[in-house]
C-alpha cells in the first residue's frame, strides 16, 4: 500500500496526542477554576477523551489497512464506532449547562443522546458495514443500515450542530466583554469544526477526503487548545465561569468592552 496510508495514520496519532494534552491540561487546571465551572470542565475532558479514542482506533485501523489485515481493520472500525457514537453526549451536556447552568437538566438531555447513540450502535453492529475499501490515502467503510444513518444524522448530528450554532448566536448577542465573546466564539467554532469533520471522516467516500477531514480536525483541536488556554482577564462573568475559562492566575486586561 501507499505511503499515504502511513501519513494518514500519523495525522490520526497527532490528533490523539493533541486531544490527550487538551484533556490532561483541563484536568490539571481544574483546581484553578470556580466550582461553577466543574461540570463544564468534566464534560470537555470526556469530549476530548472520546475524540482521542476514536482517532486512536482510526490510526490503528489505517495501519491495519497498510498491512492488508482486513479482518483486524473491520474490528477496529467497530470498536472506534463506540466513542464516535457517544461523543455527542458530553457535547450536549456542555451546551445545555452553559445555557441553563443546571446540571440536572444537562444530565437529562444528554441521557437522551446517550440512548440515540446506543440505538445507532445496535443498528450498526446488527446490520454490519460495507468494506473496507482501501486506497492510497485512507481506509473507508460504508454503513449497511439506513436506520443507523438516519439515527445519526437526525439525532446525533443535526440537533447538536443546531445547538452549537444556537449557543454561538446567544454568545454573540450577549452584552459581555468583546475579548471574552471572541474567545468563546472561537472555542465553539473549534468544537463544531471537529464534530462536523468527524462525521465526514466516518462516512468519507474516498481516502483523500478522509485525509483532508483529519487534517482539519487536527487544526481544530490545536485551535481549541490555544483558545482555551490563552490568558484573558480576572474579571469574572457568569458565562465565563460556566465555560470554565476563568483561571485564577490570568492577567488583568483593561477596557475589555472596547
Amino acid at each position: 500500500m501507499s505511503f499515504g496510508l502511513l501519513l494518514n495514520a500519523v495525522v490520526c496519532f497527532a490528533i490523539v496526542l493533541a486531544t490527550s494534552a487538551f484533556a490532561v491540561s483541563l484536568l490539571h487546571n481544574k483546581k484553578n477554576q470556580k466550582q461553577e465551572s466543574a461540570p463544564t470542565i468534566n464534560a470537555l475532558i470526556v469530549f476530548w477523551s472520546l475524540v482521542g479514542a476514536f482517532f486512536l482506533f482510526a490510526g490503528l485501523r489505517t495501519l491495519a489497512a497498510y498491512g492488508n489485515f482486513n479482518d483486524l481493520e473491520r474490528t477496529l472500525y467497530y470498536i472506534g464506532s463506540i466513542p464516535f457514537a457517544l461523543v455527542t453526549v458530553p457535547l450536549v451536556y456542555f451546551i445545555i449547562y452553559v445555557i441553563l447552568g443546571d446540571t440536572r437538566v444537562s444530565f437529562g438531555v444528554s441521557t437522551v443522546f446517550f440512548i440515540f447513540g446506543g440505538i445507532y450502535l445496535i443498528a450498526l453492529f446488527g446490520f454490519g458495514v460495507i468494506g473496507p475499501s482501501n486506497s492510497d490515502w485512507g481506509s473507508t467503510f460504508g454503513v449497511n443500515s439506513d436506520i443507523a444513518i438516519n439515527v445519526y444524522l437526525s439525532g446525533l448530528f443535526i440537533v447538536p450542530t443546531s445547538m452549537i450554532l444556537g449557543l454561538l448566536l446567544l454568545i454573540l448577542l450577549q452584552r459581555i466583554p468583546k475579548r471574552l465573546q471572541n474567545r468563546i466564539a472561537f472555542s465553539l467554532v473549534a468544537i463544531s469544526l471537529i464534530f462536523d469533520f468527524m462525521l465526514l471522516d466516518n462516512i468519507a467516500p474516498s481516502g483523500a477526503t478522509q485525509m483532508a477531514a483529519r487534517i482539519f480536525i487536527f487544526i481544530g483541536v490545536v485551535l481549541g487548545f490555544f483558545v482555551y488556554f490563552t490568558p484573558l482577564s480576572t474579571e469574572r462573568d457568569i458565562m465565563e465561569n460556566r465555560f470554565g475559562l476563568a483561571q485564577t492566575e490570568l492577567l488583568d486586561f483593561e477596557d475589555d468592552d472596547e
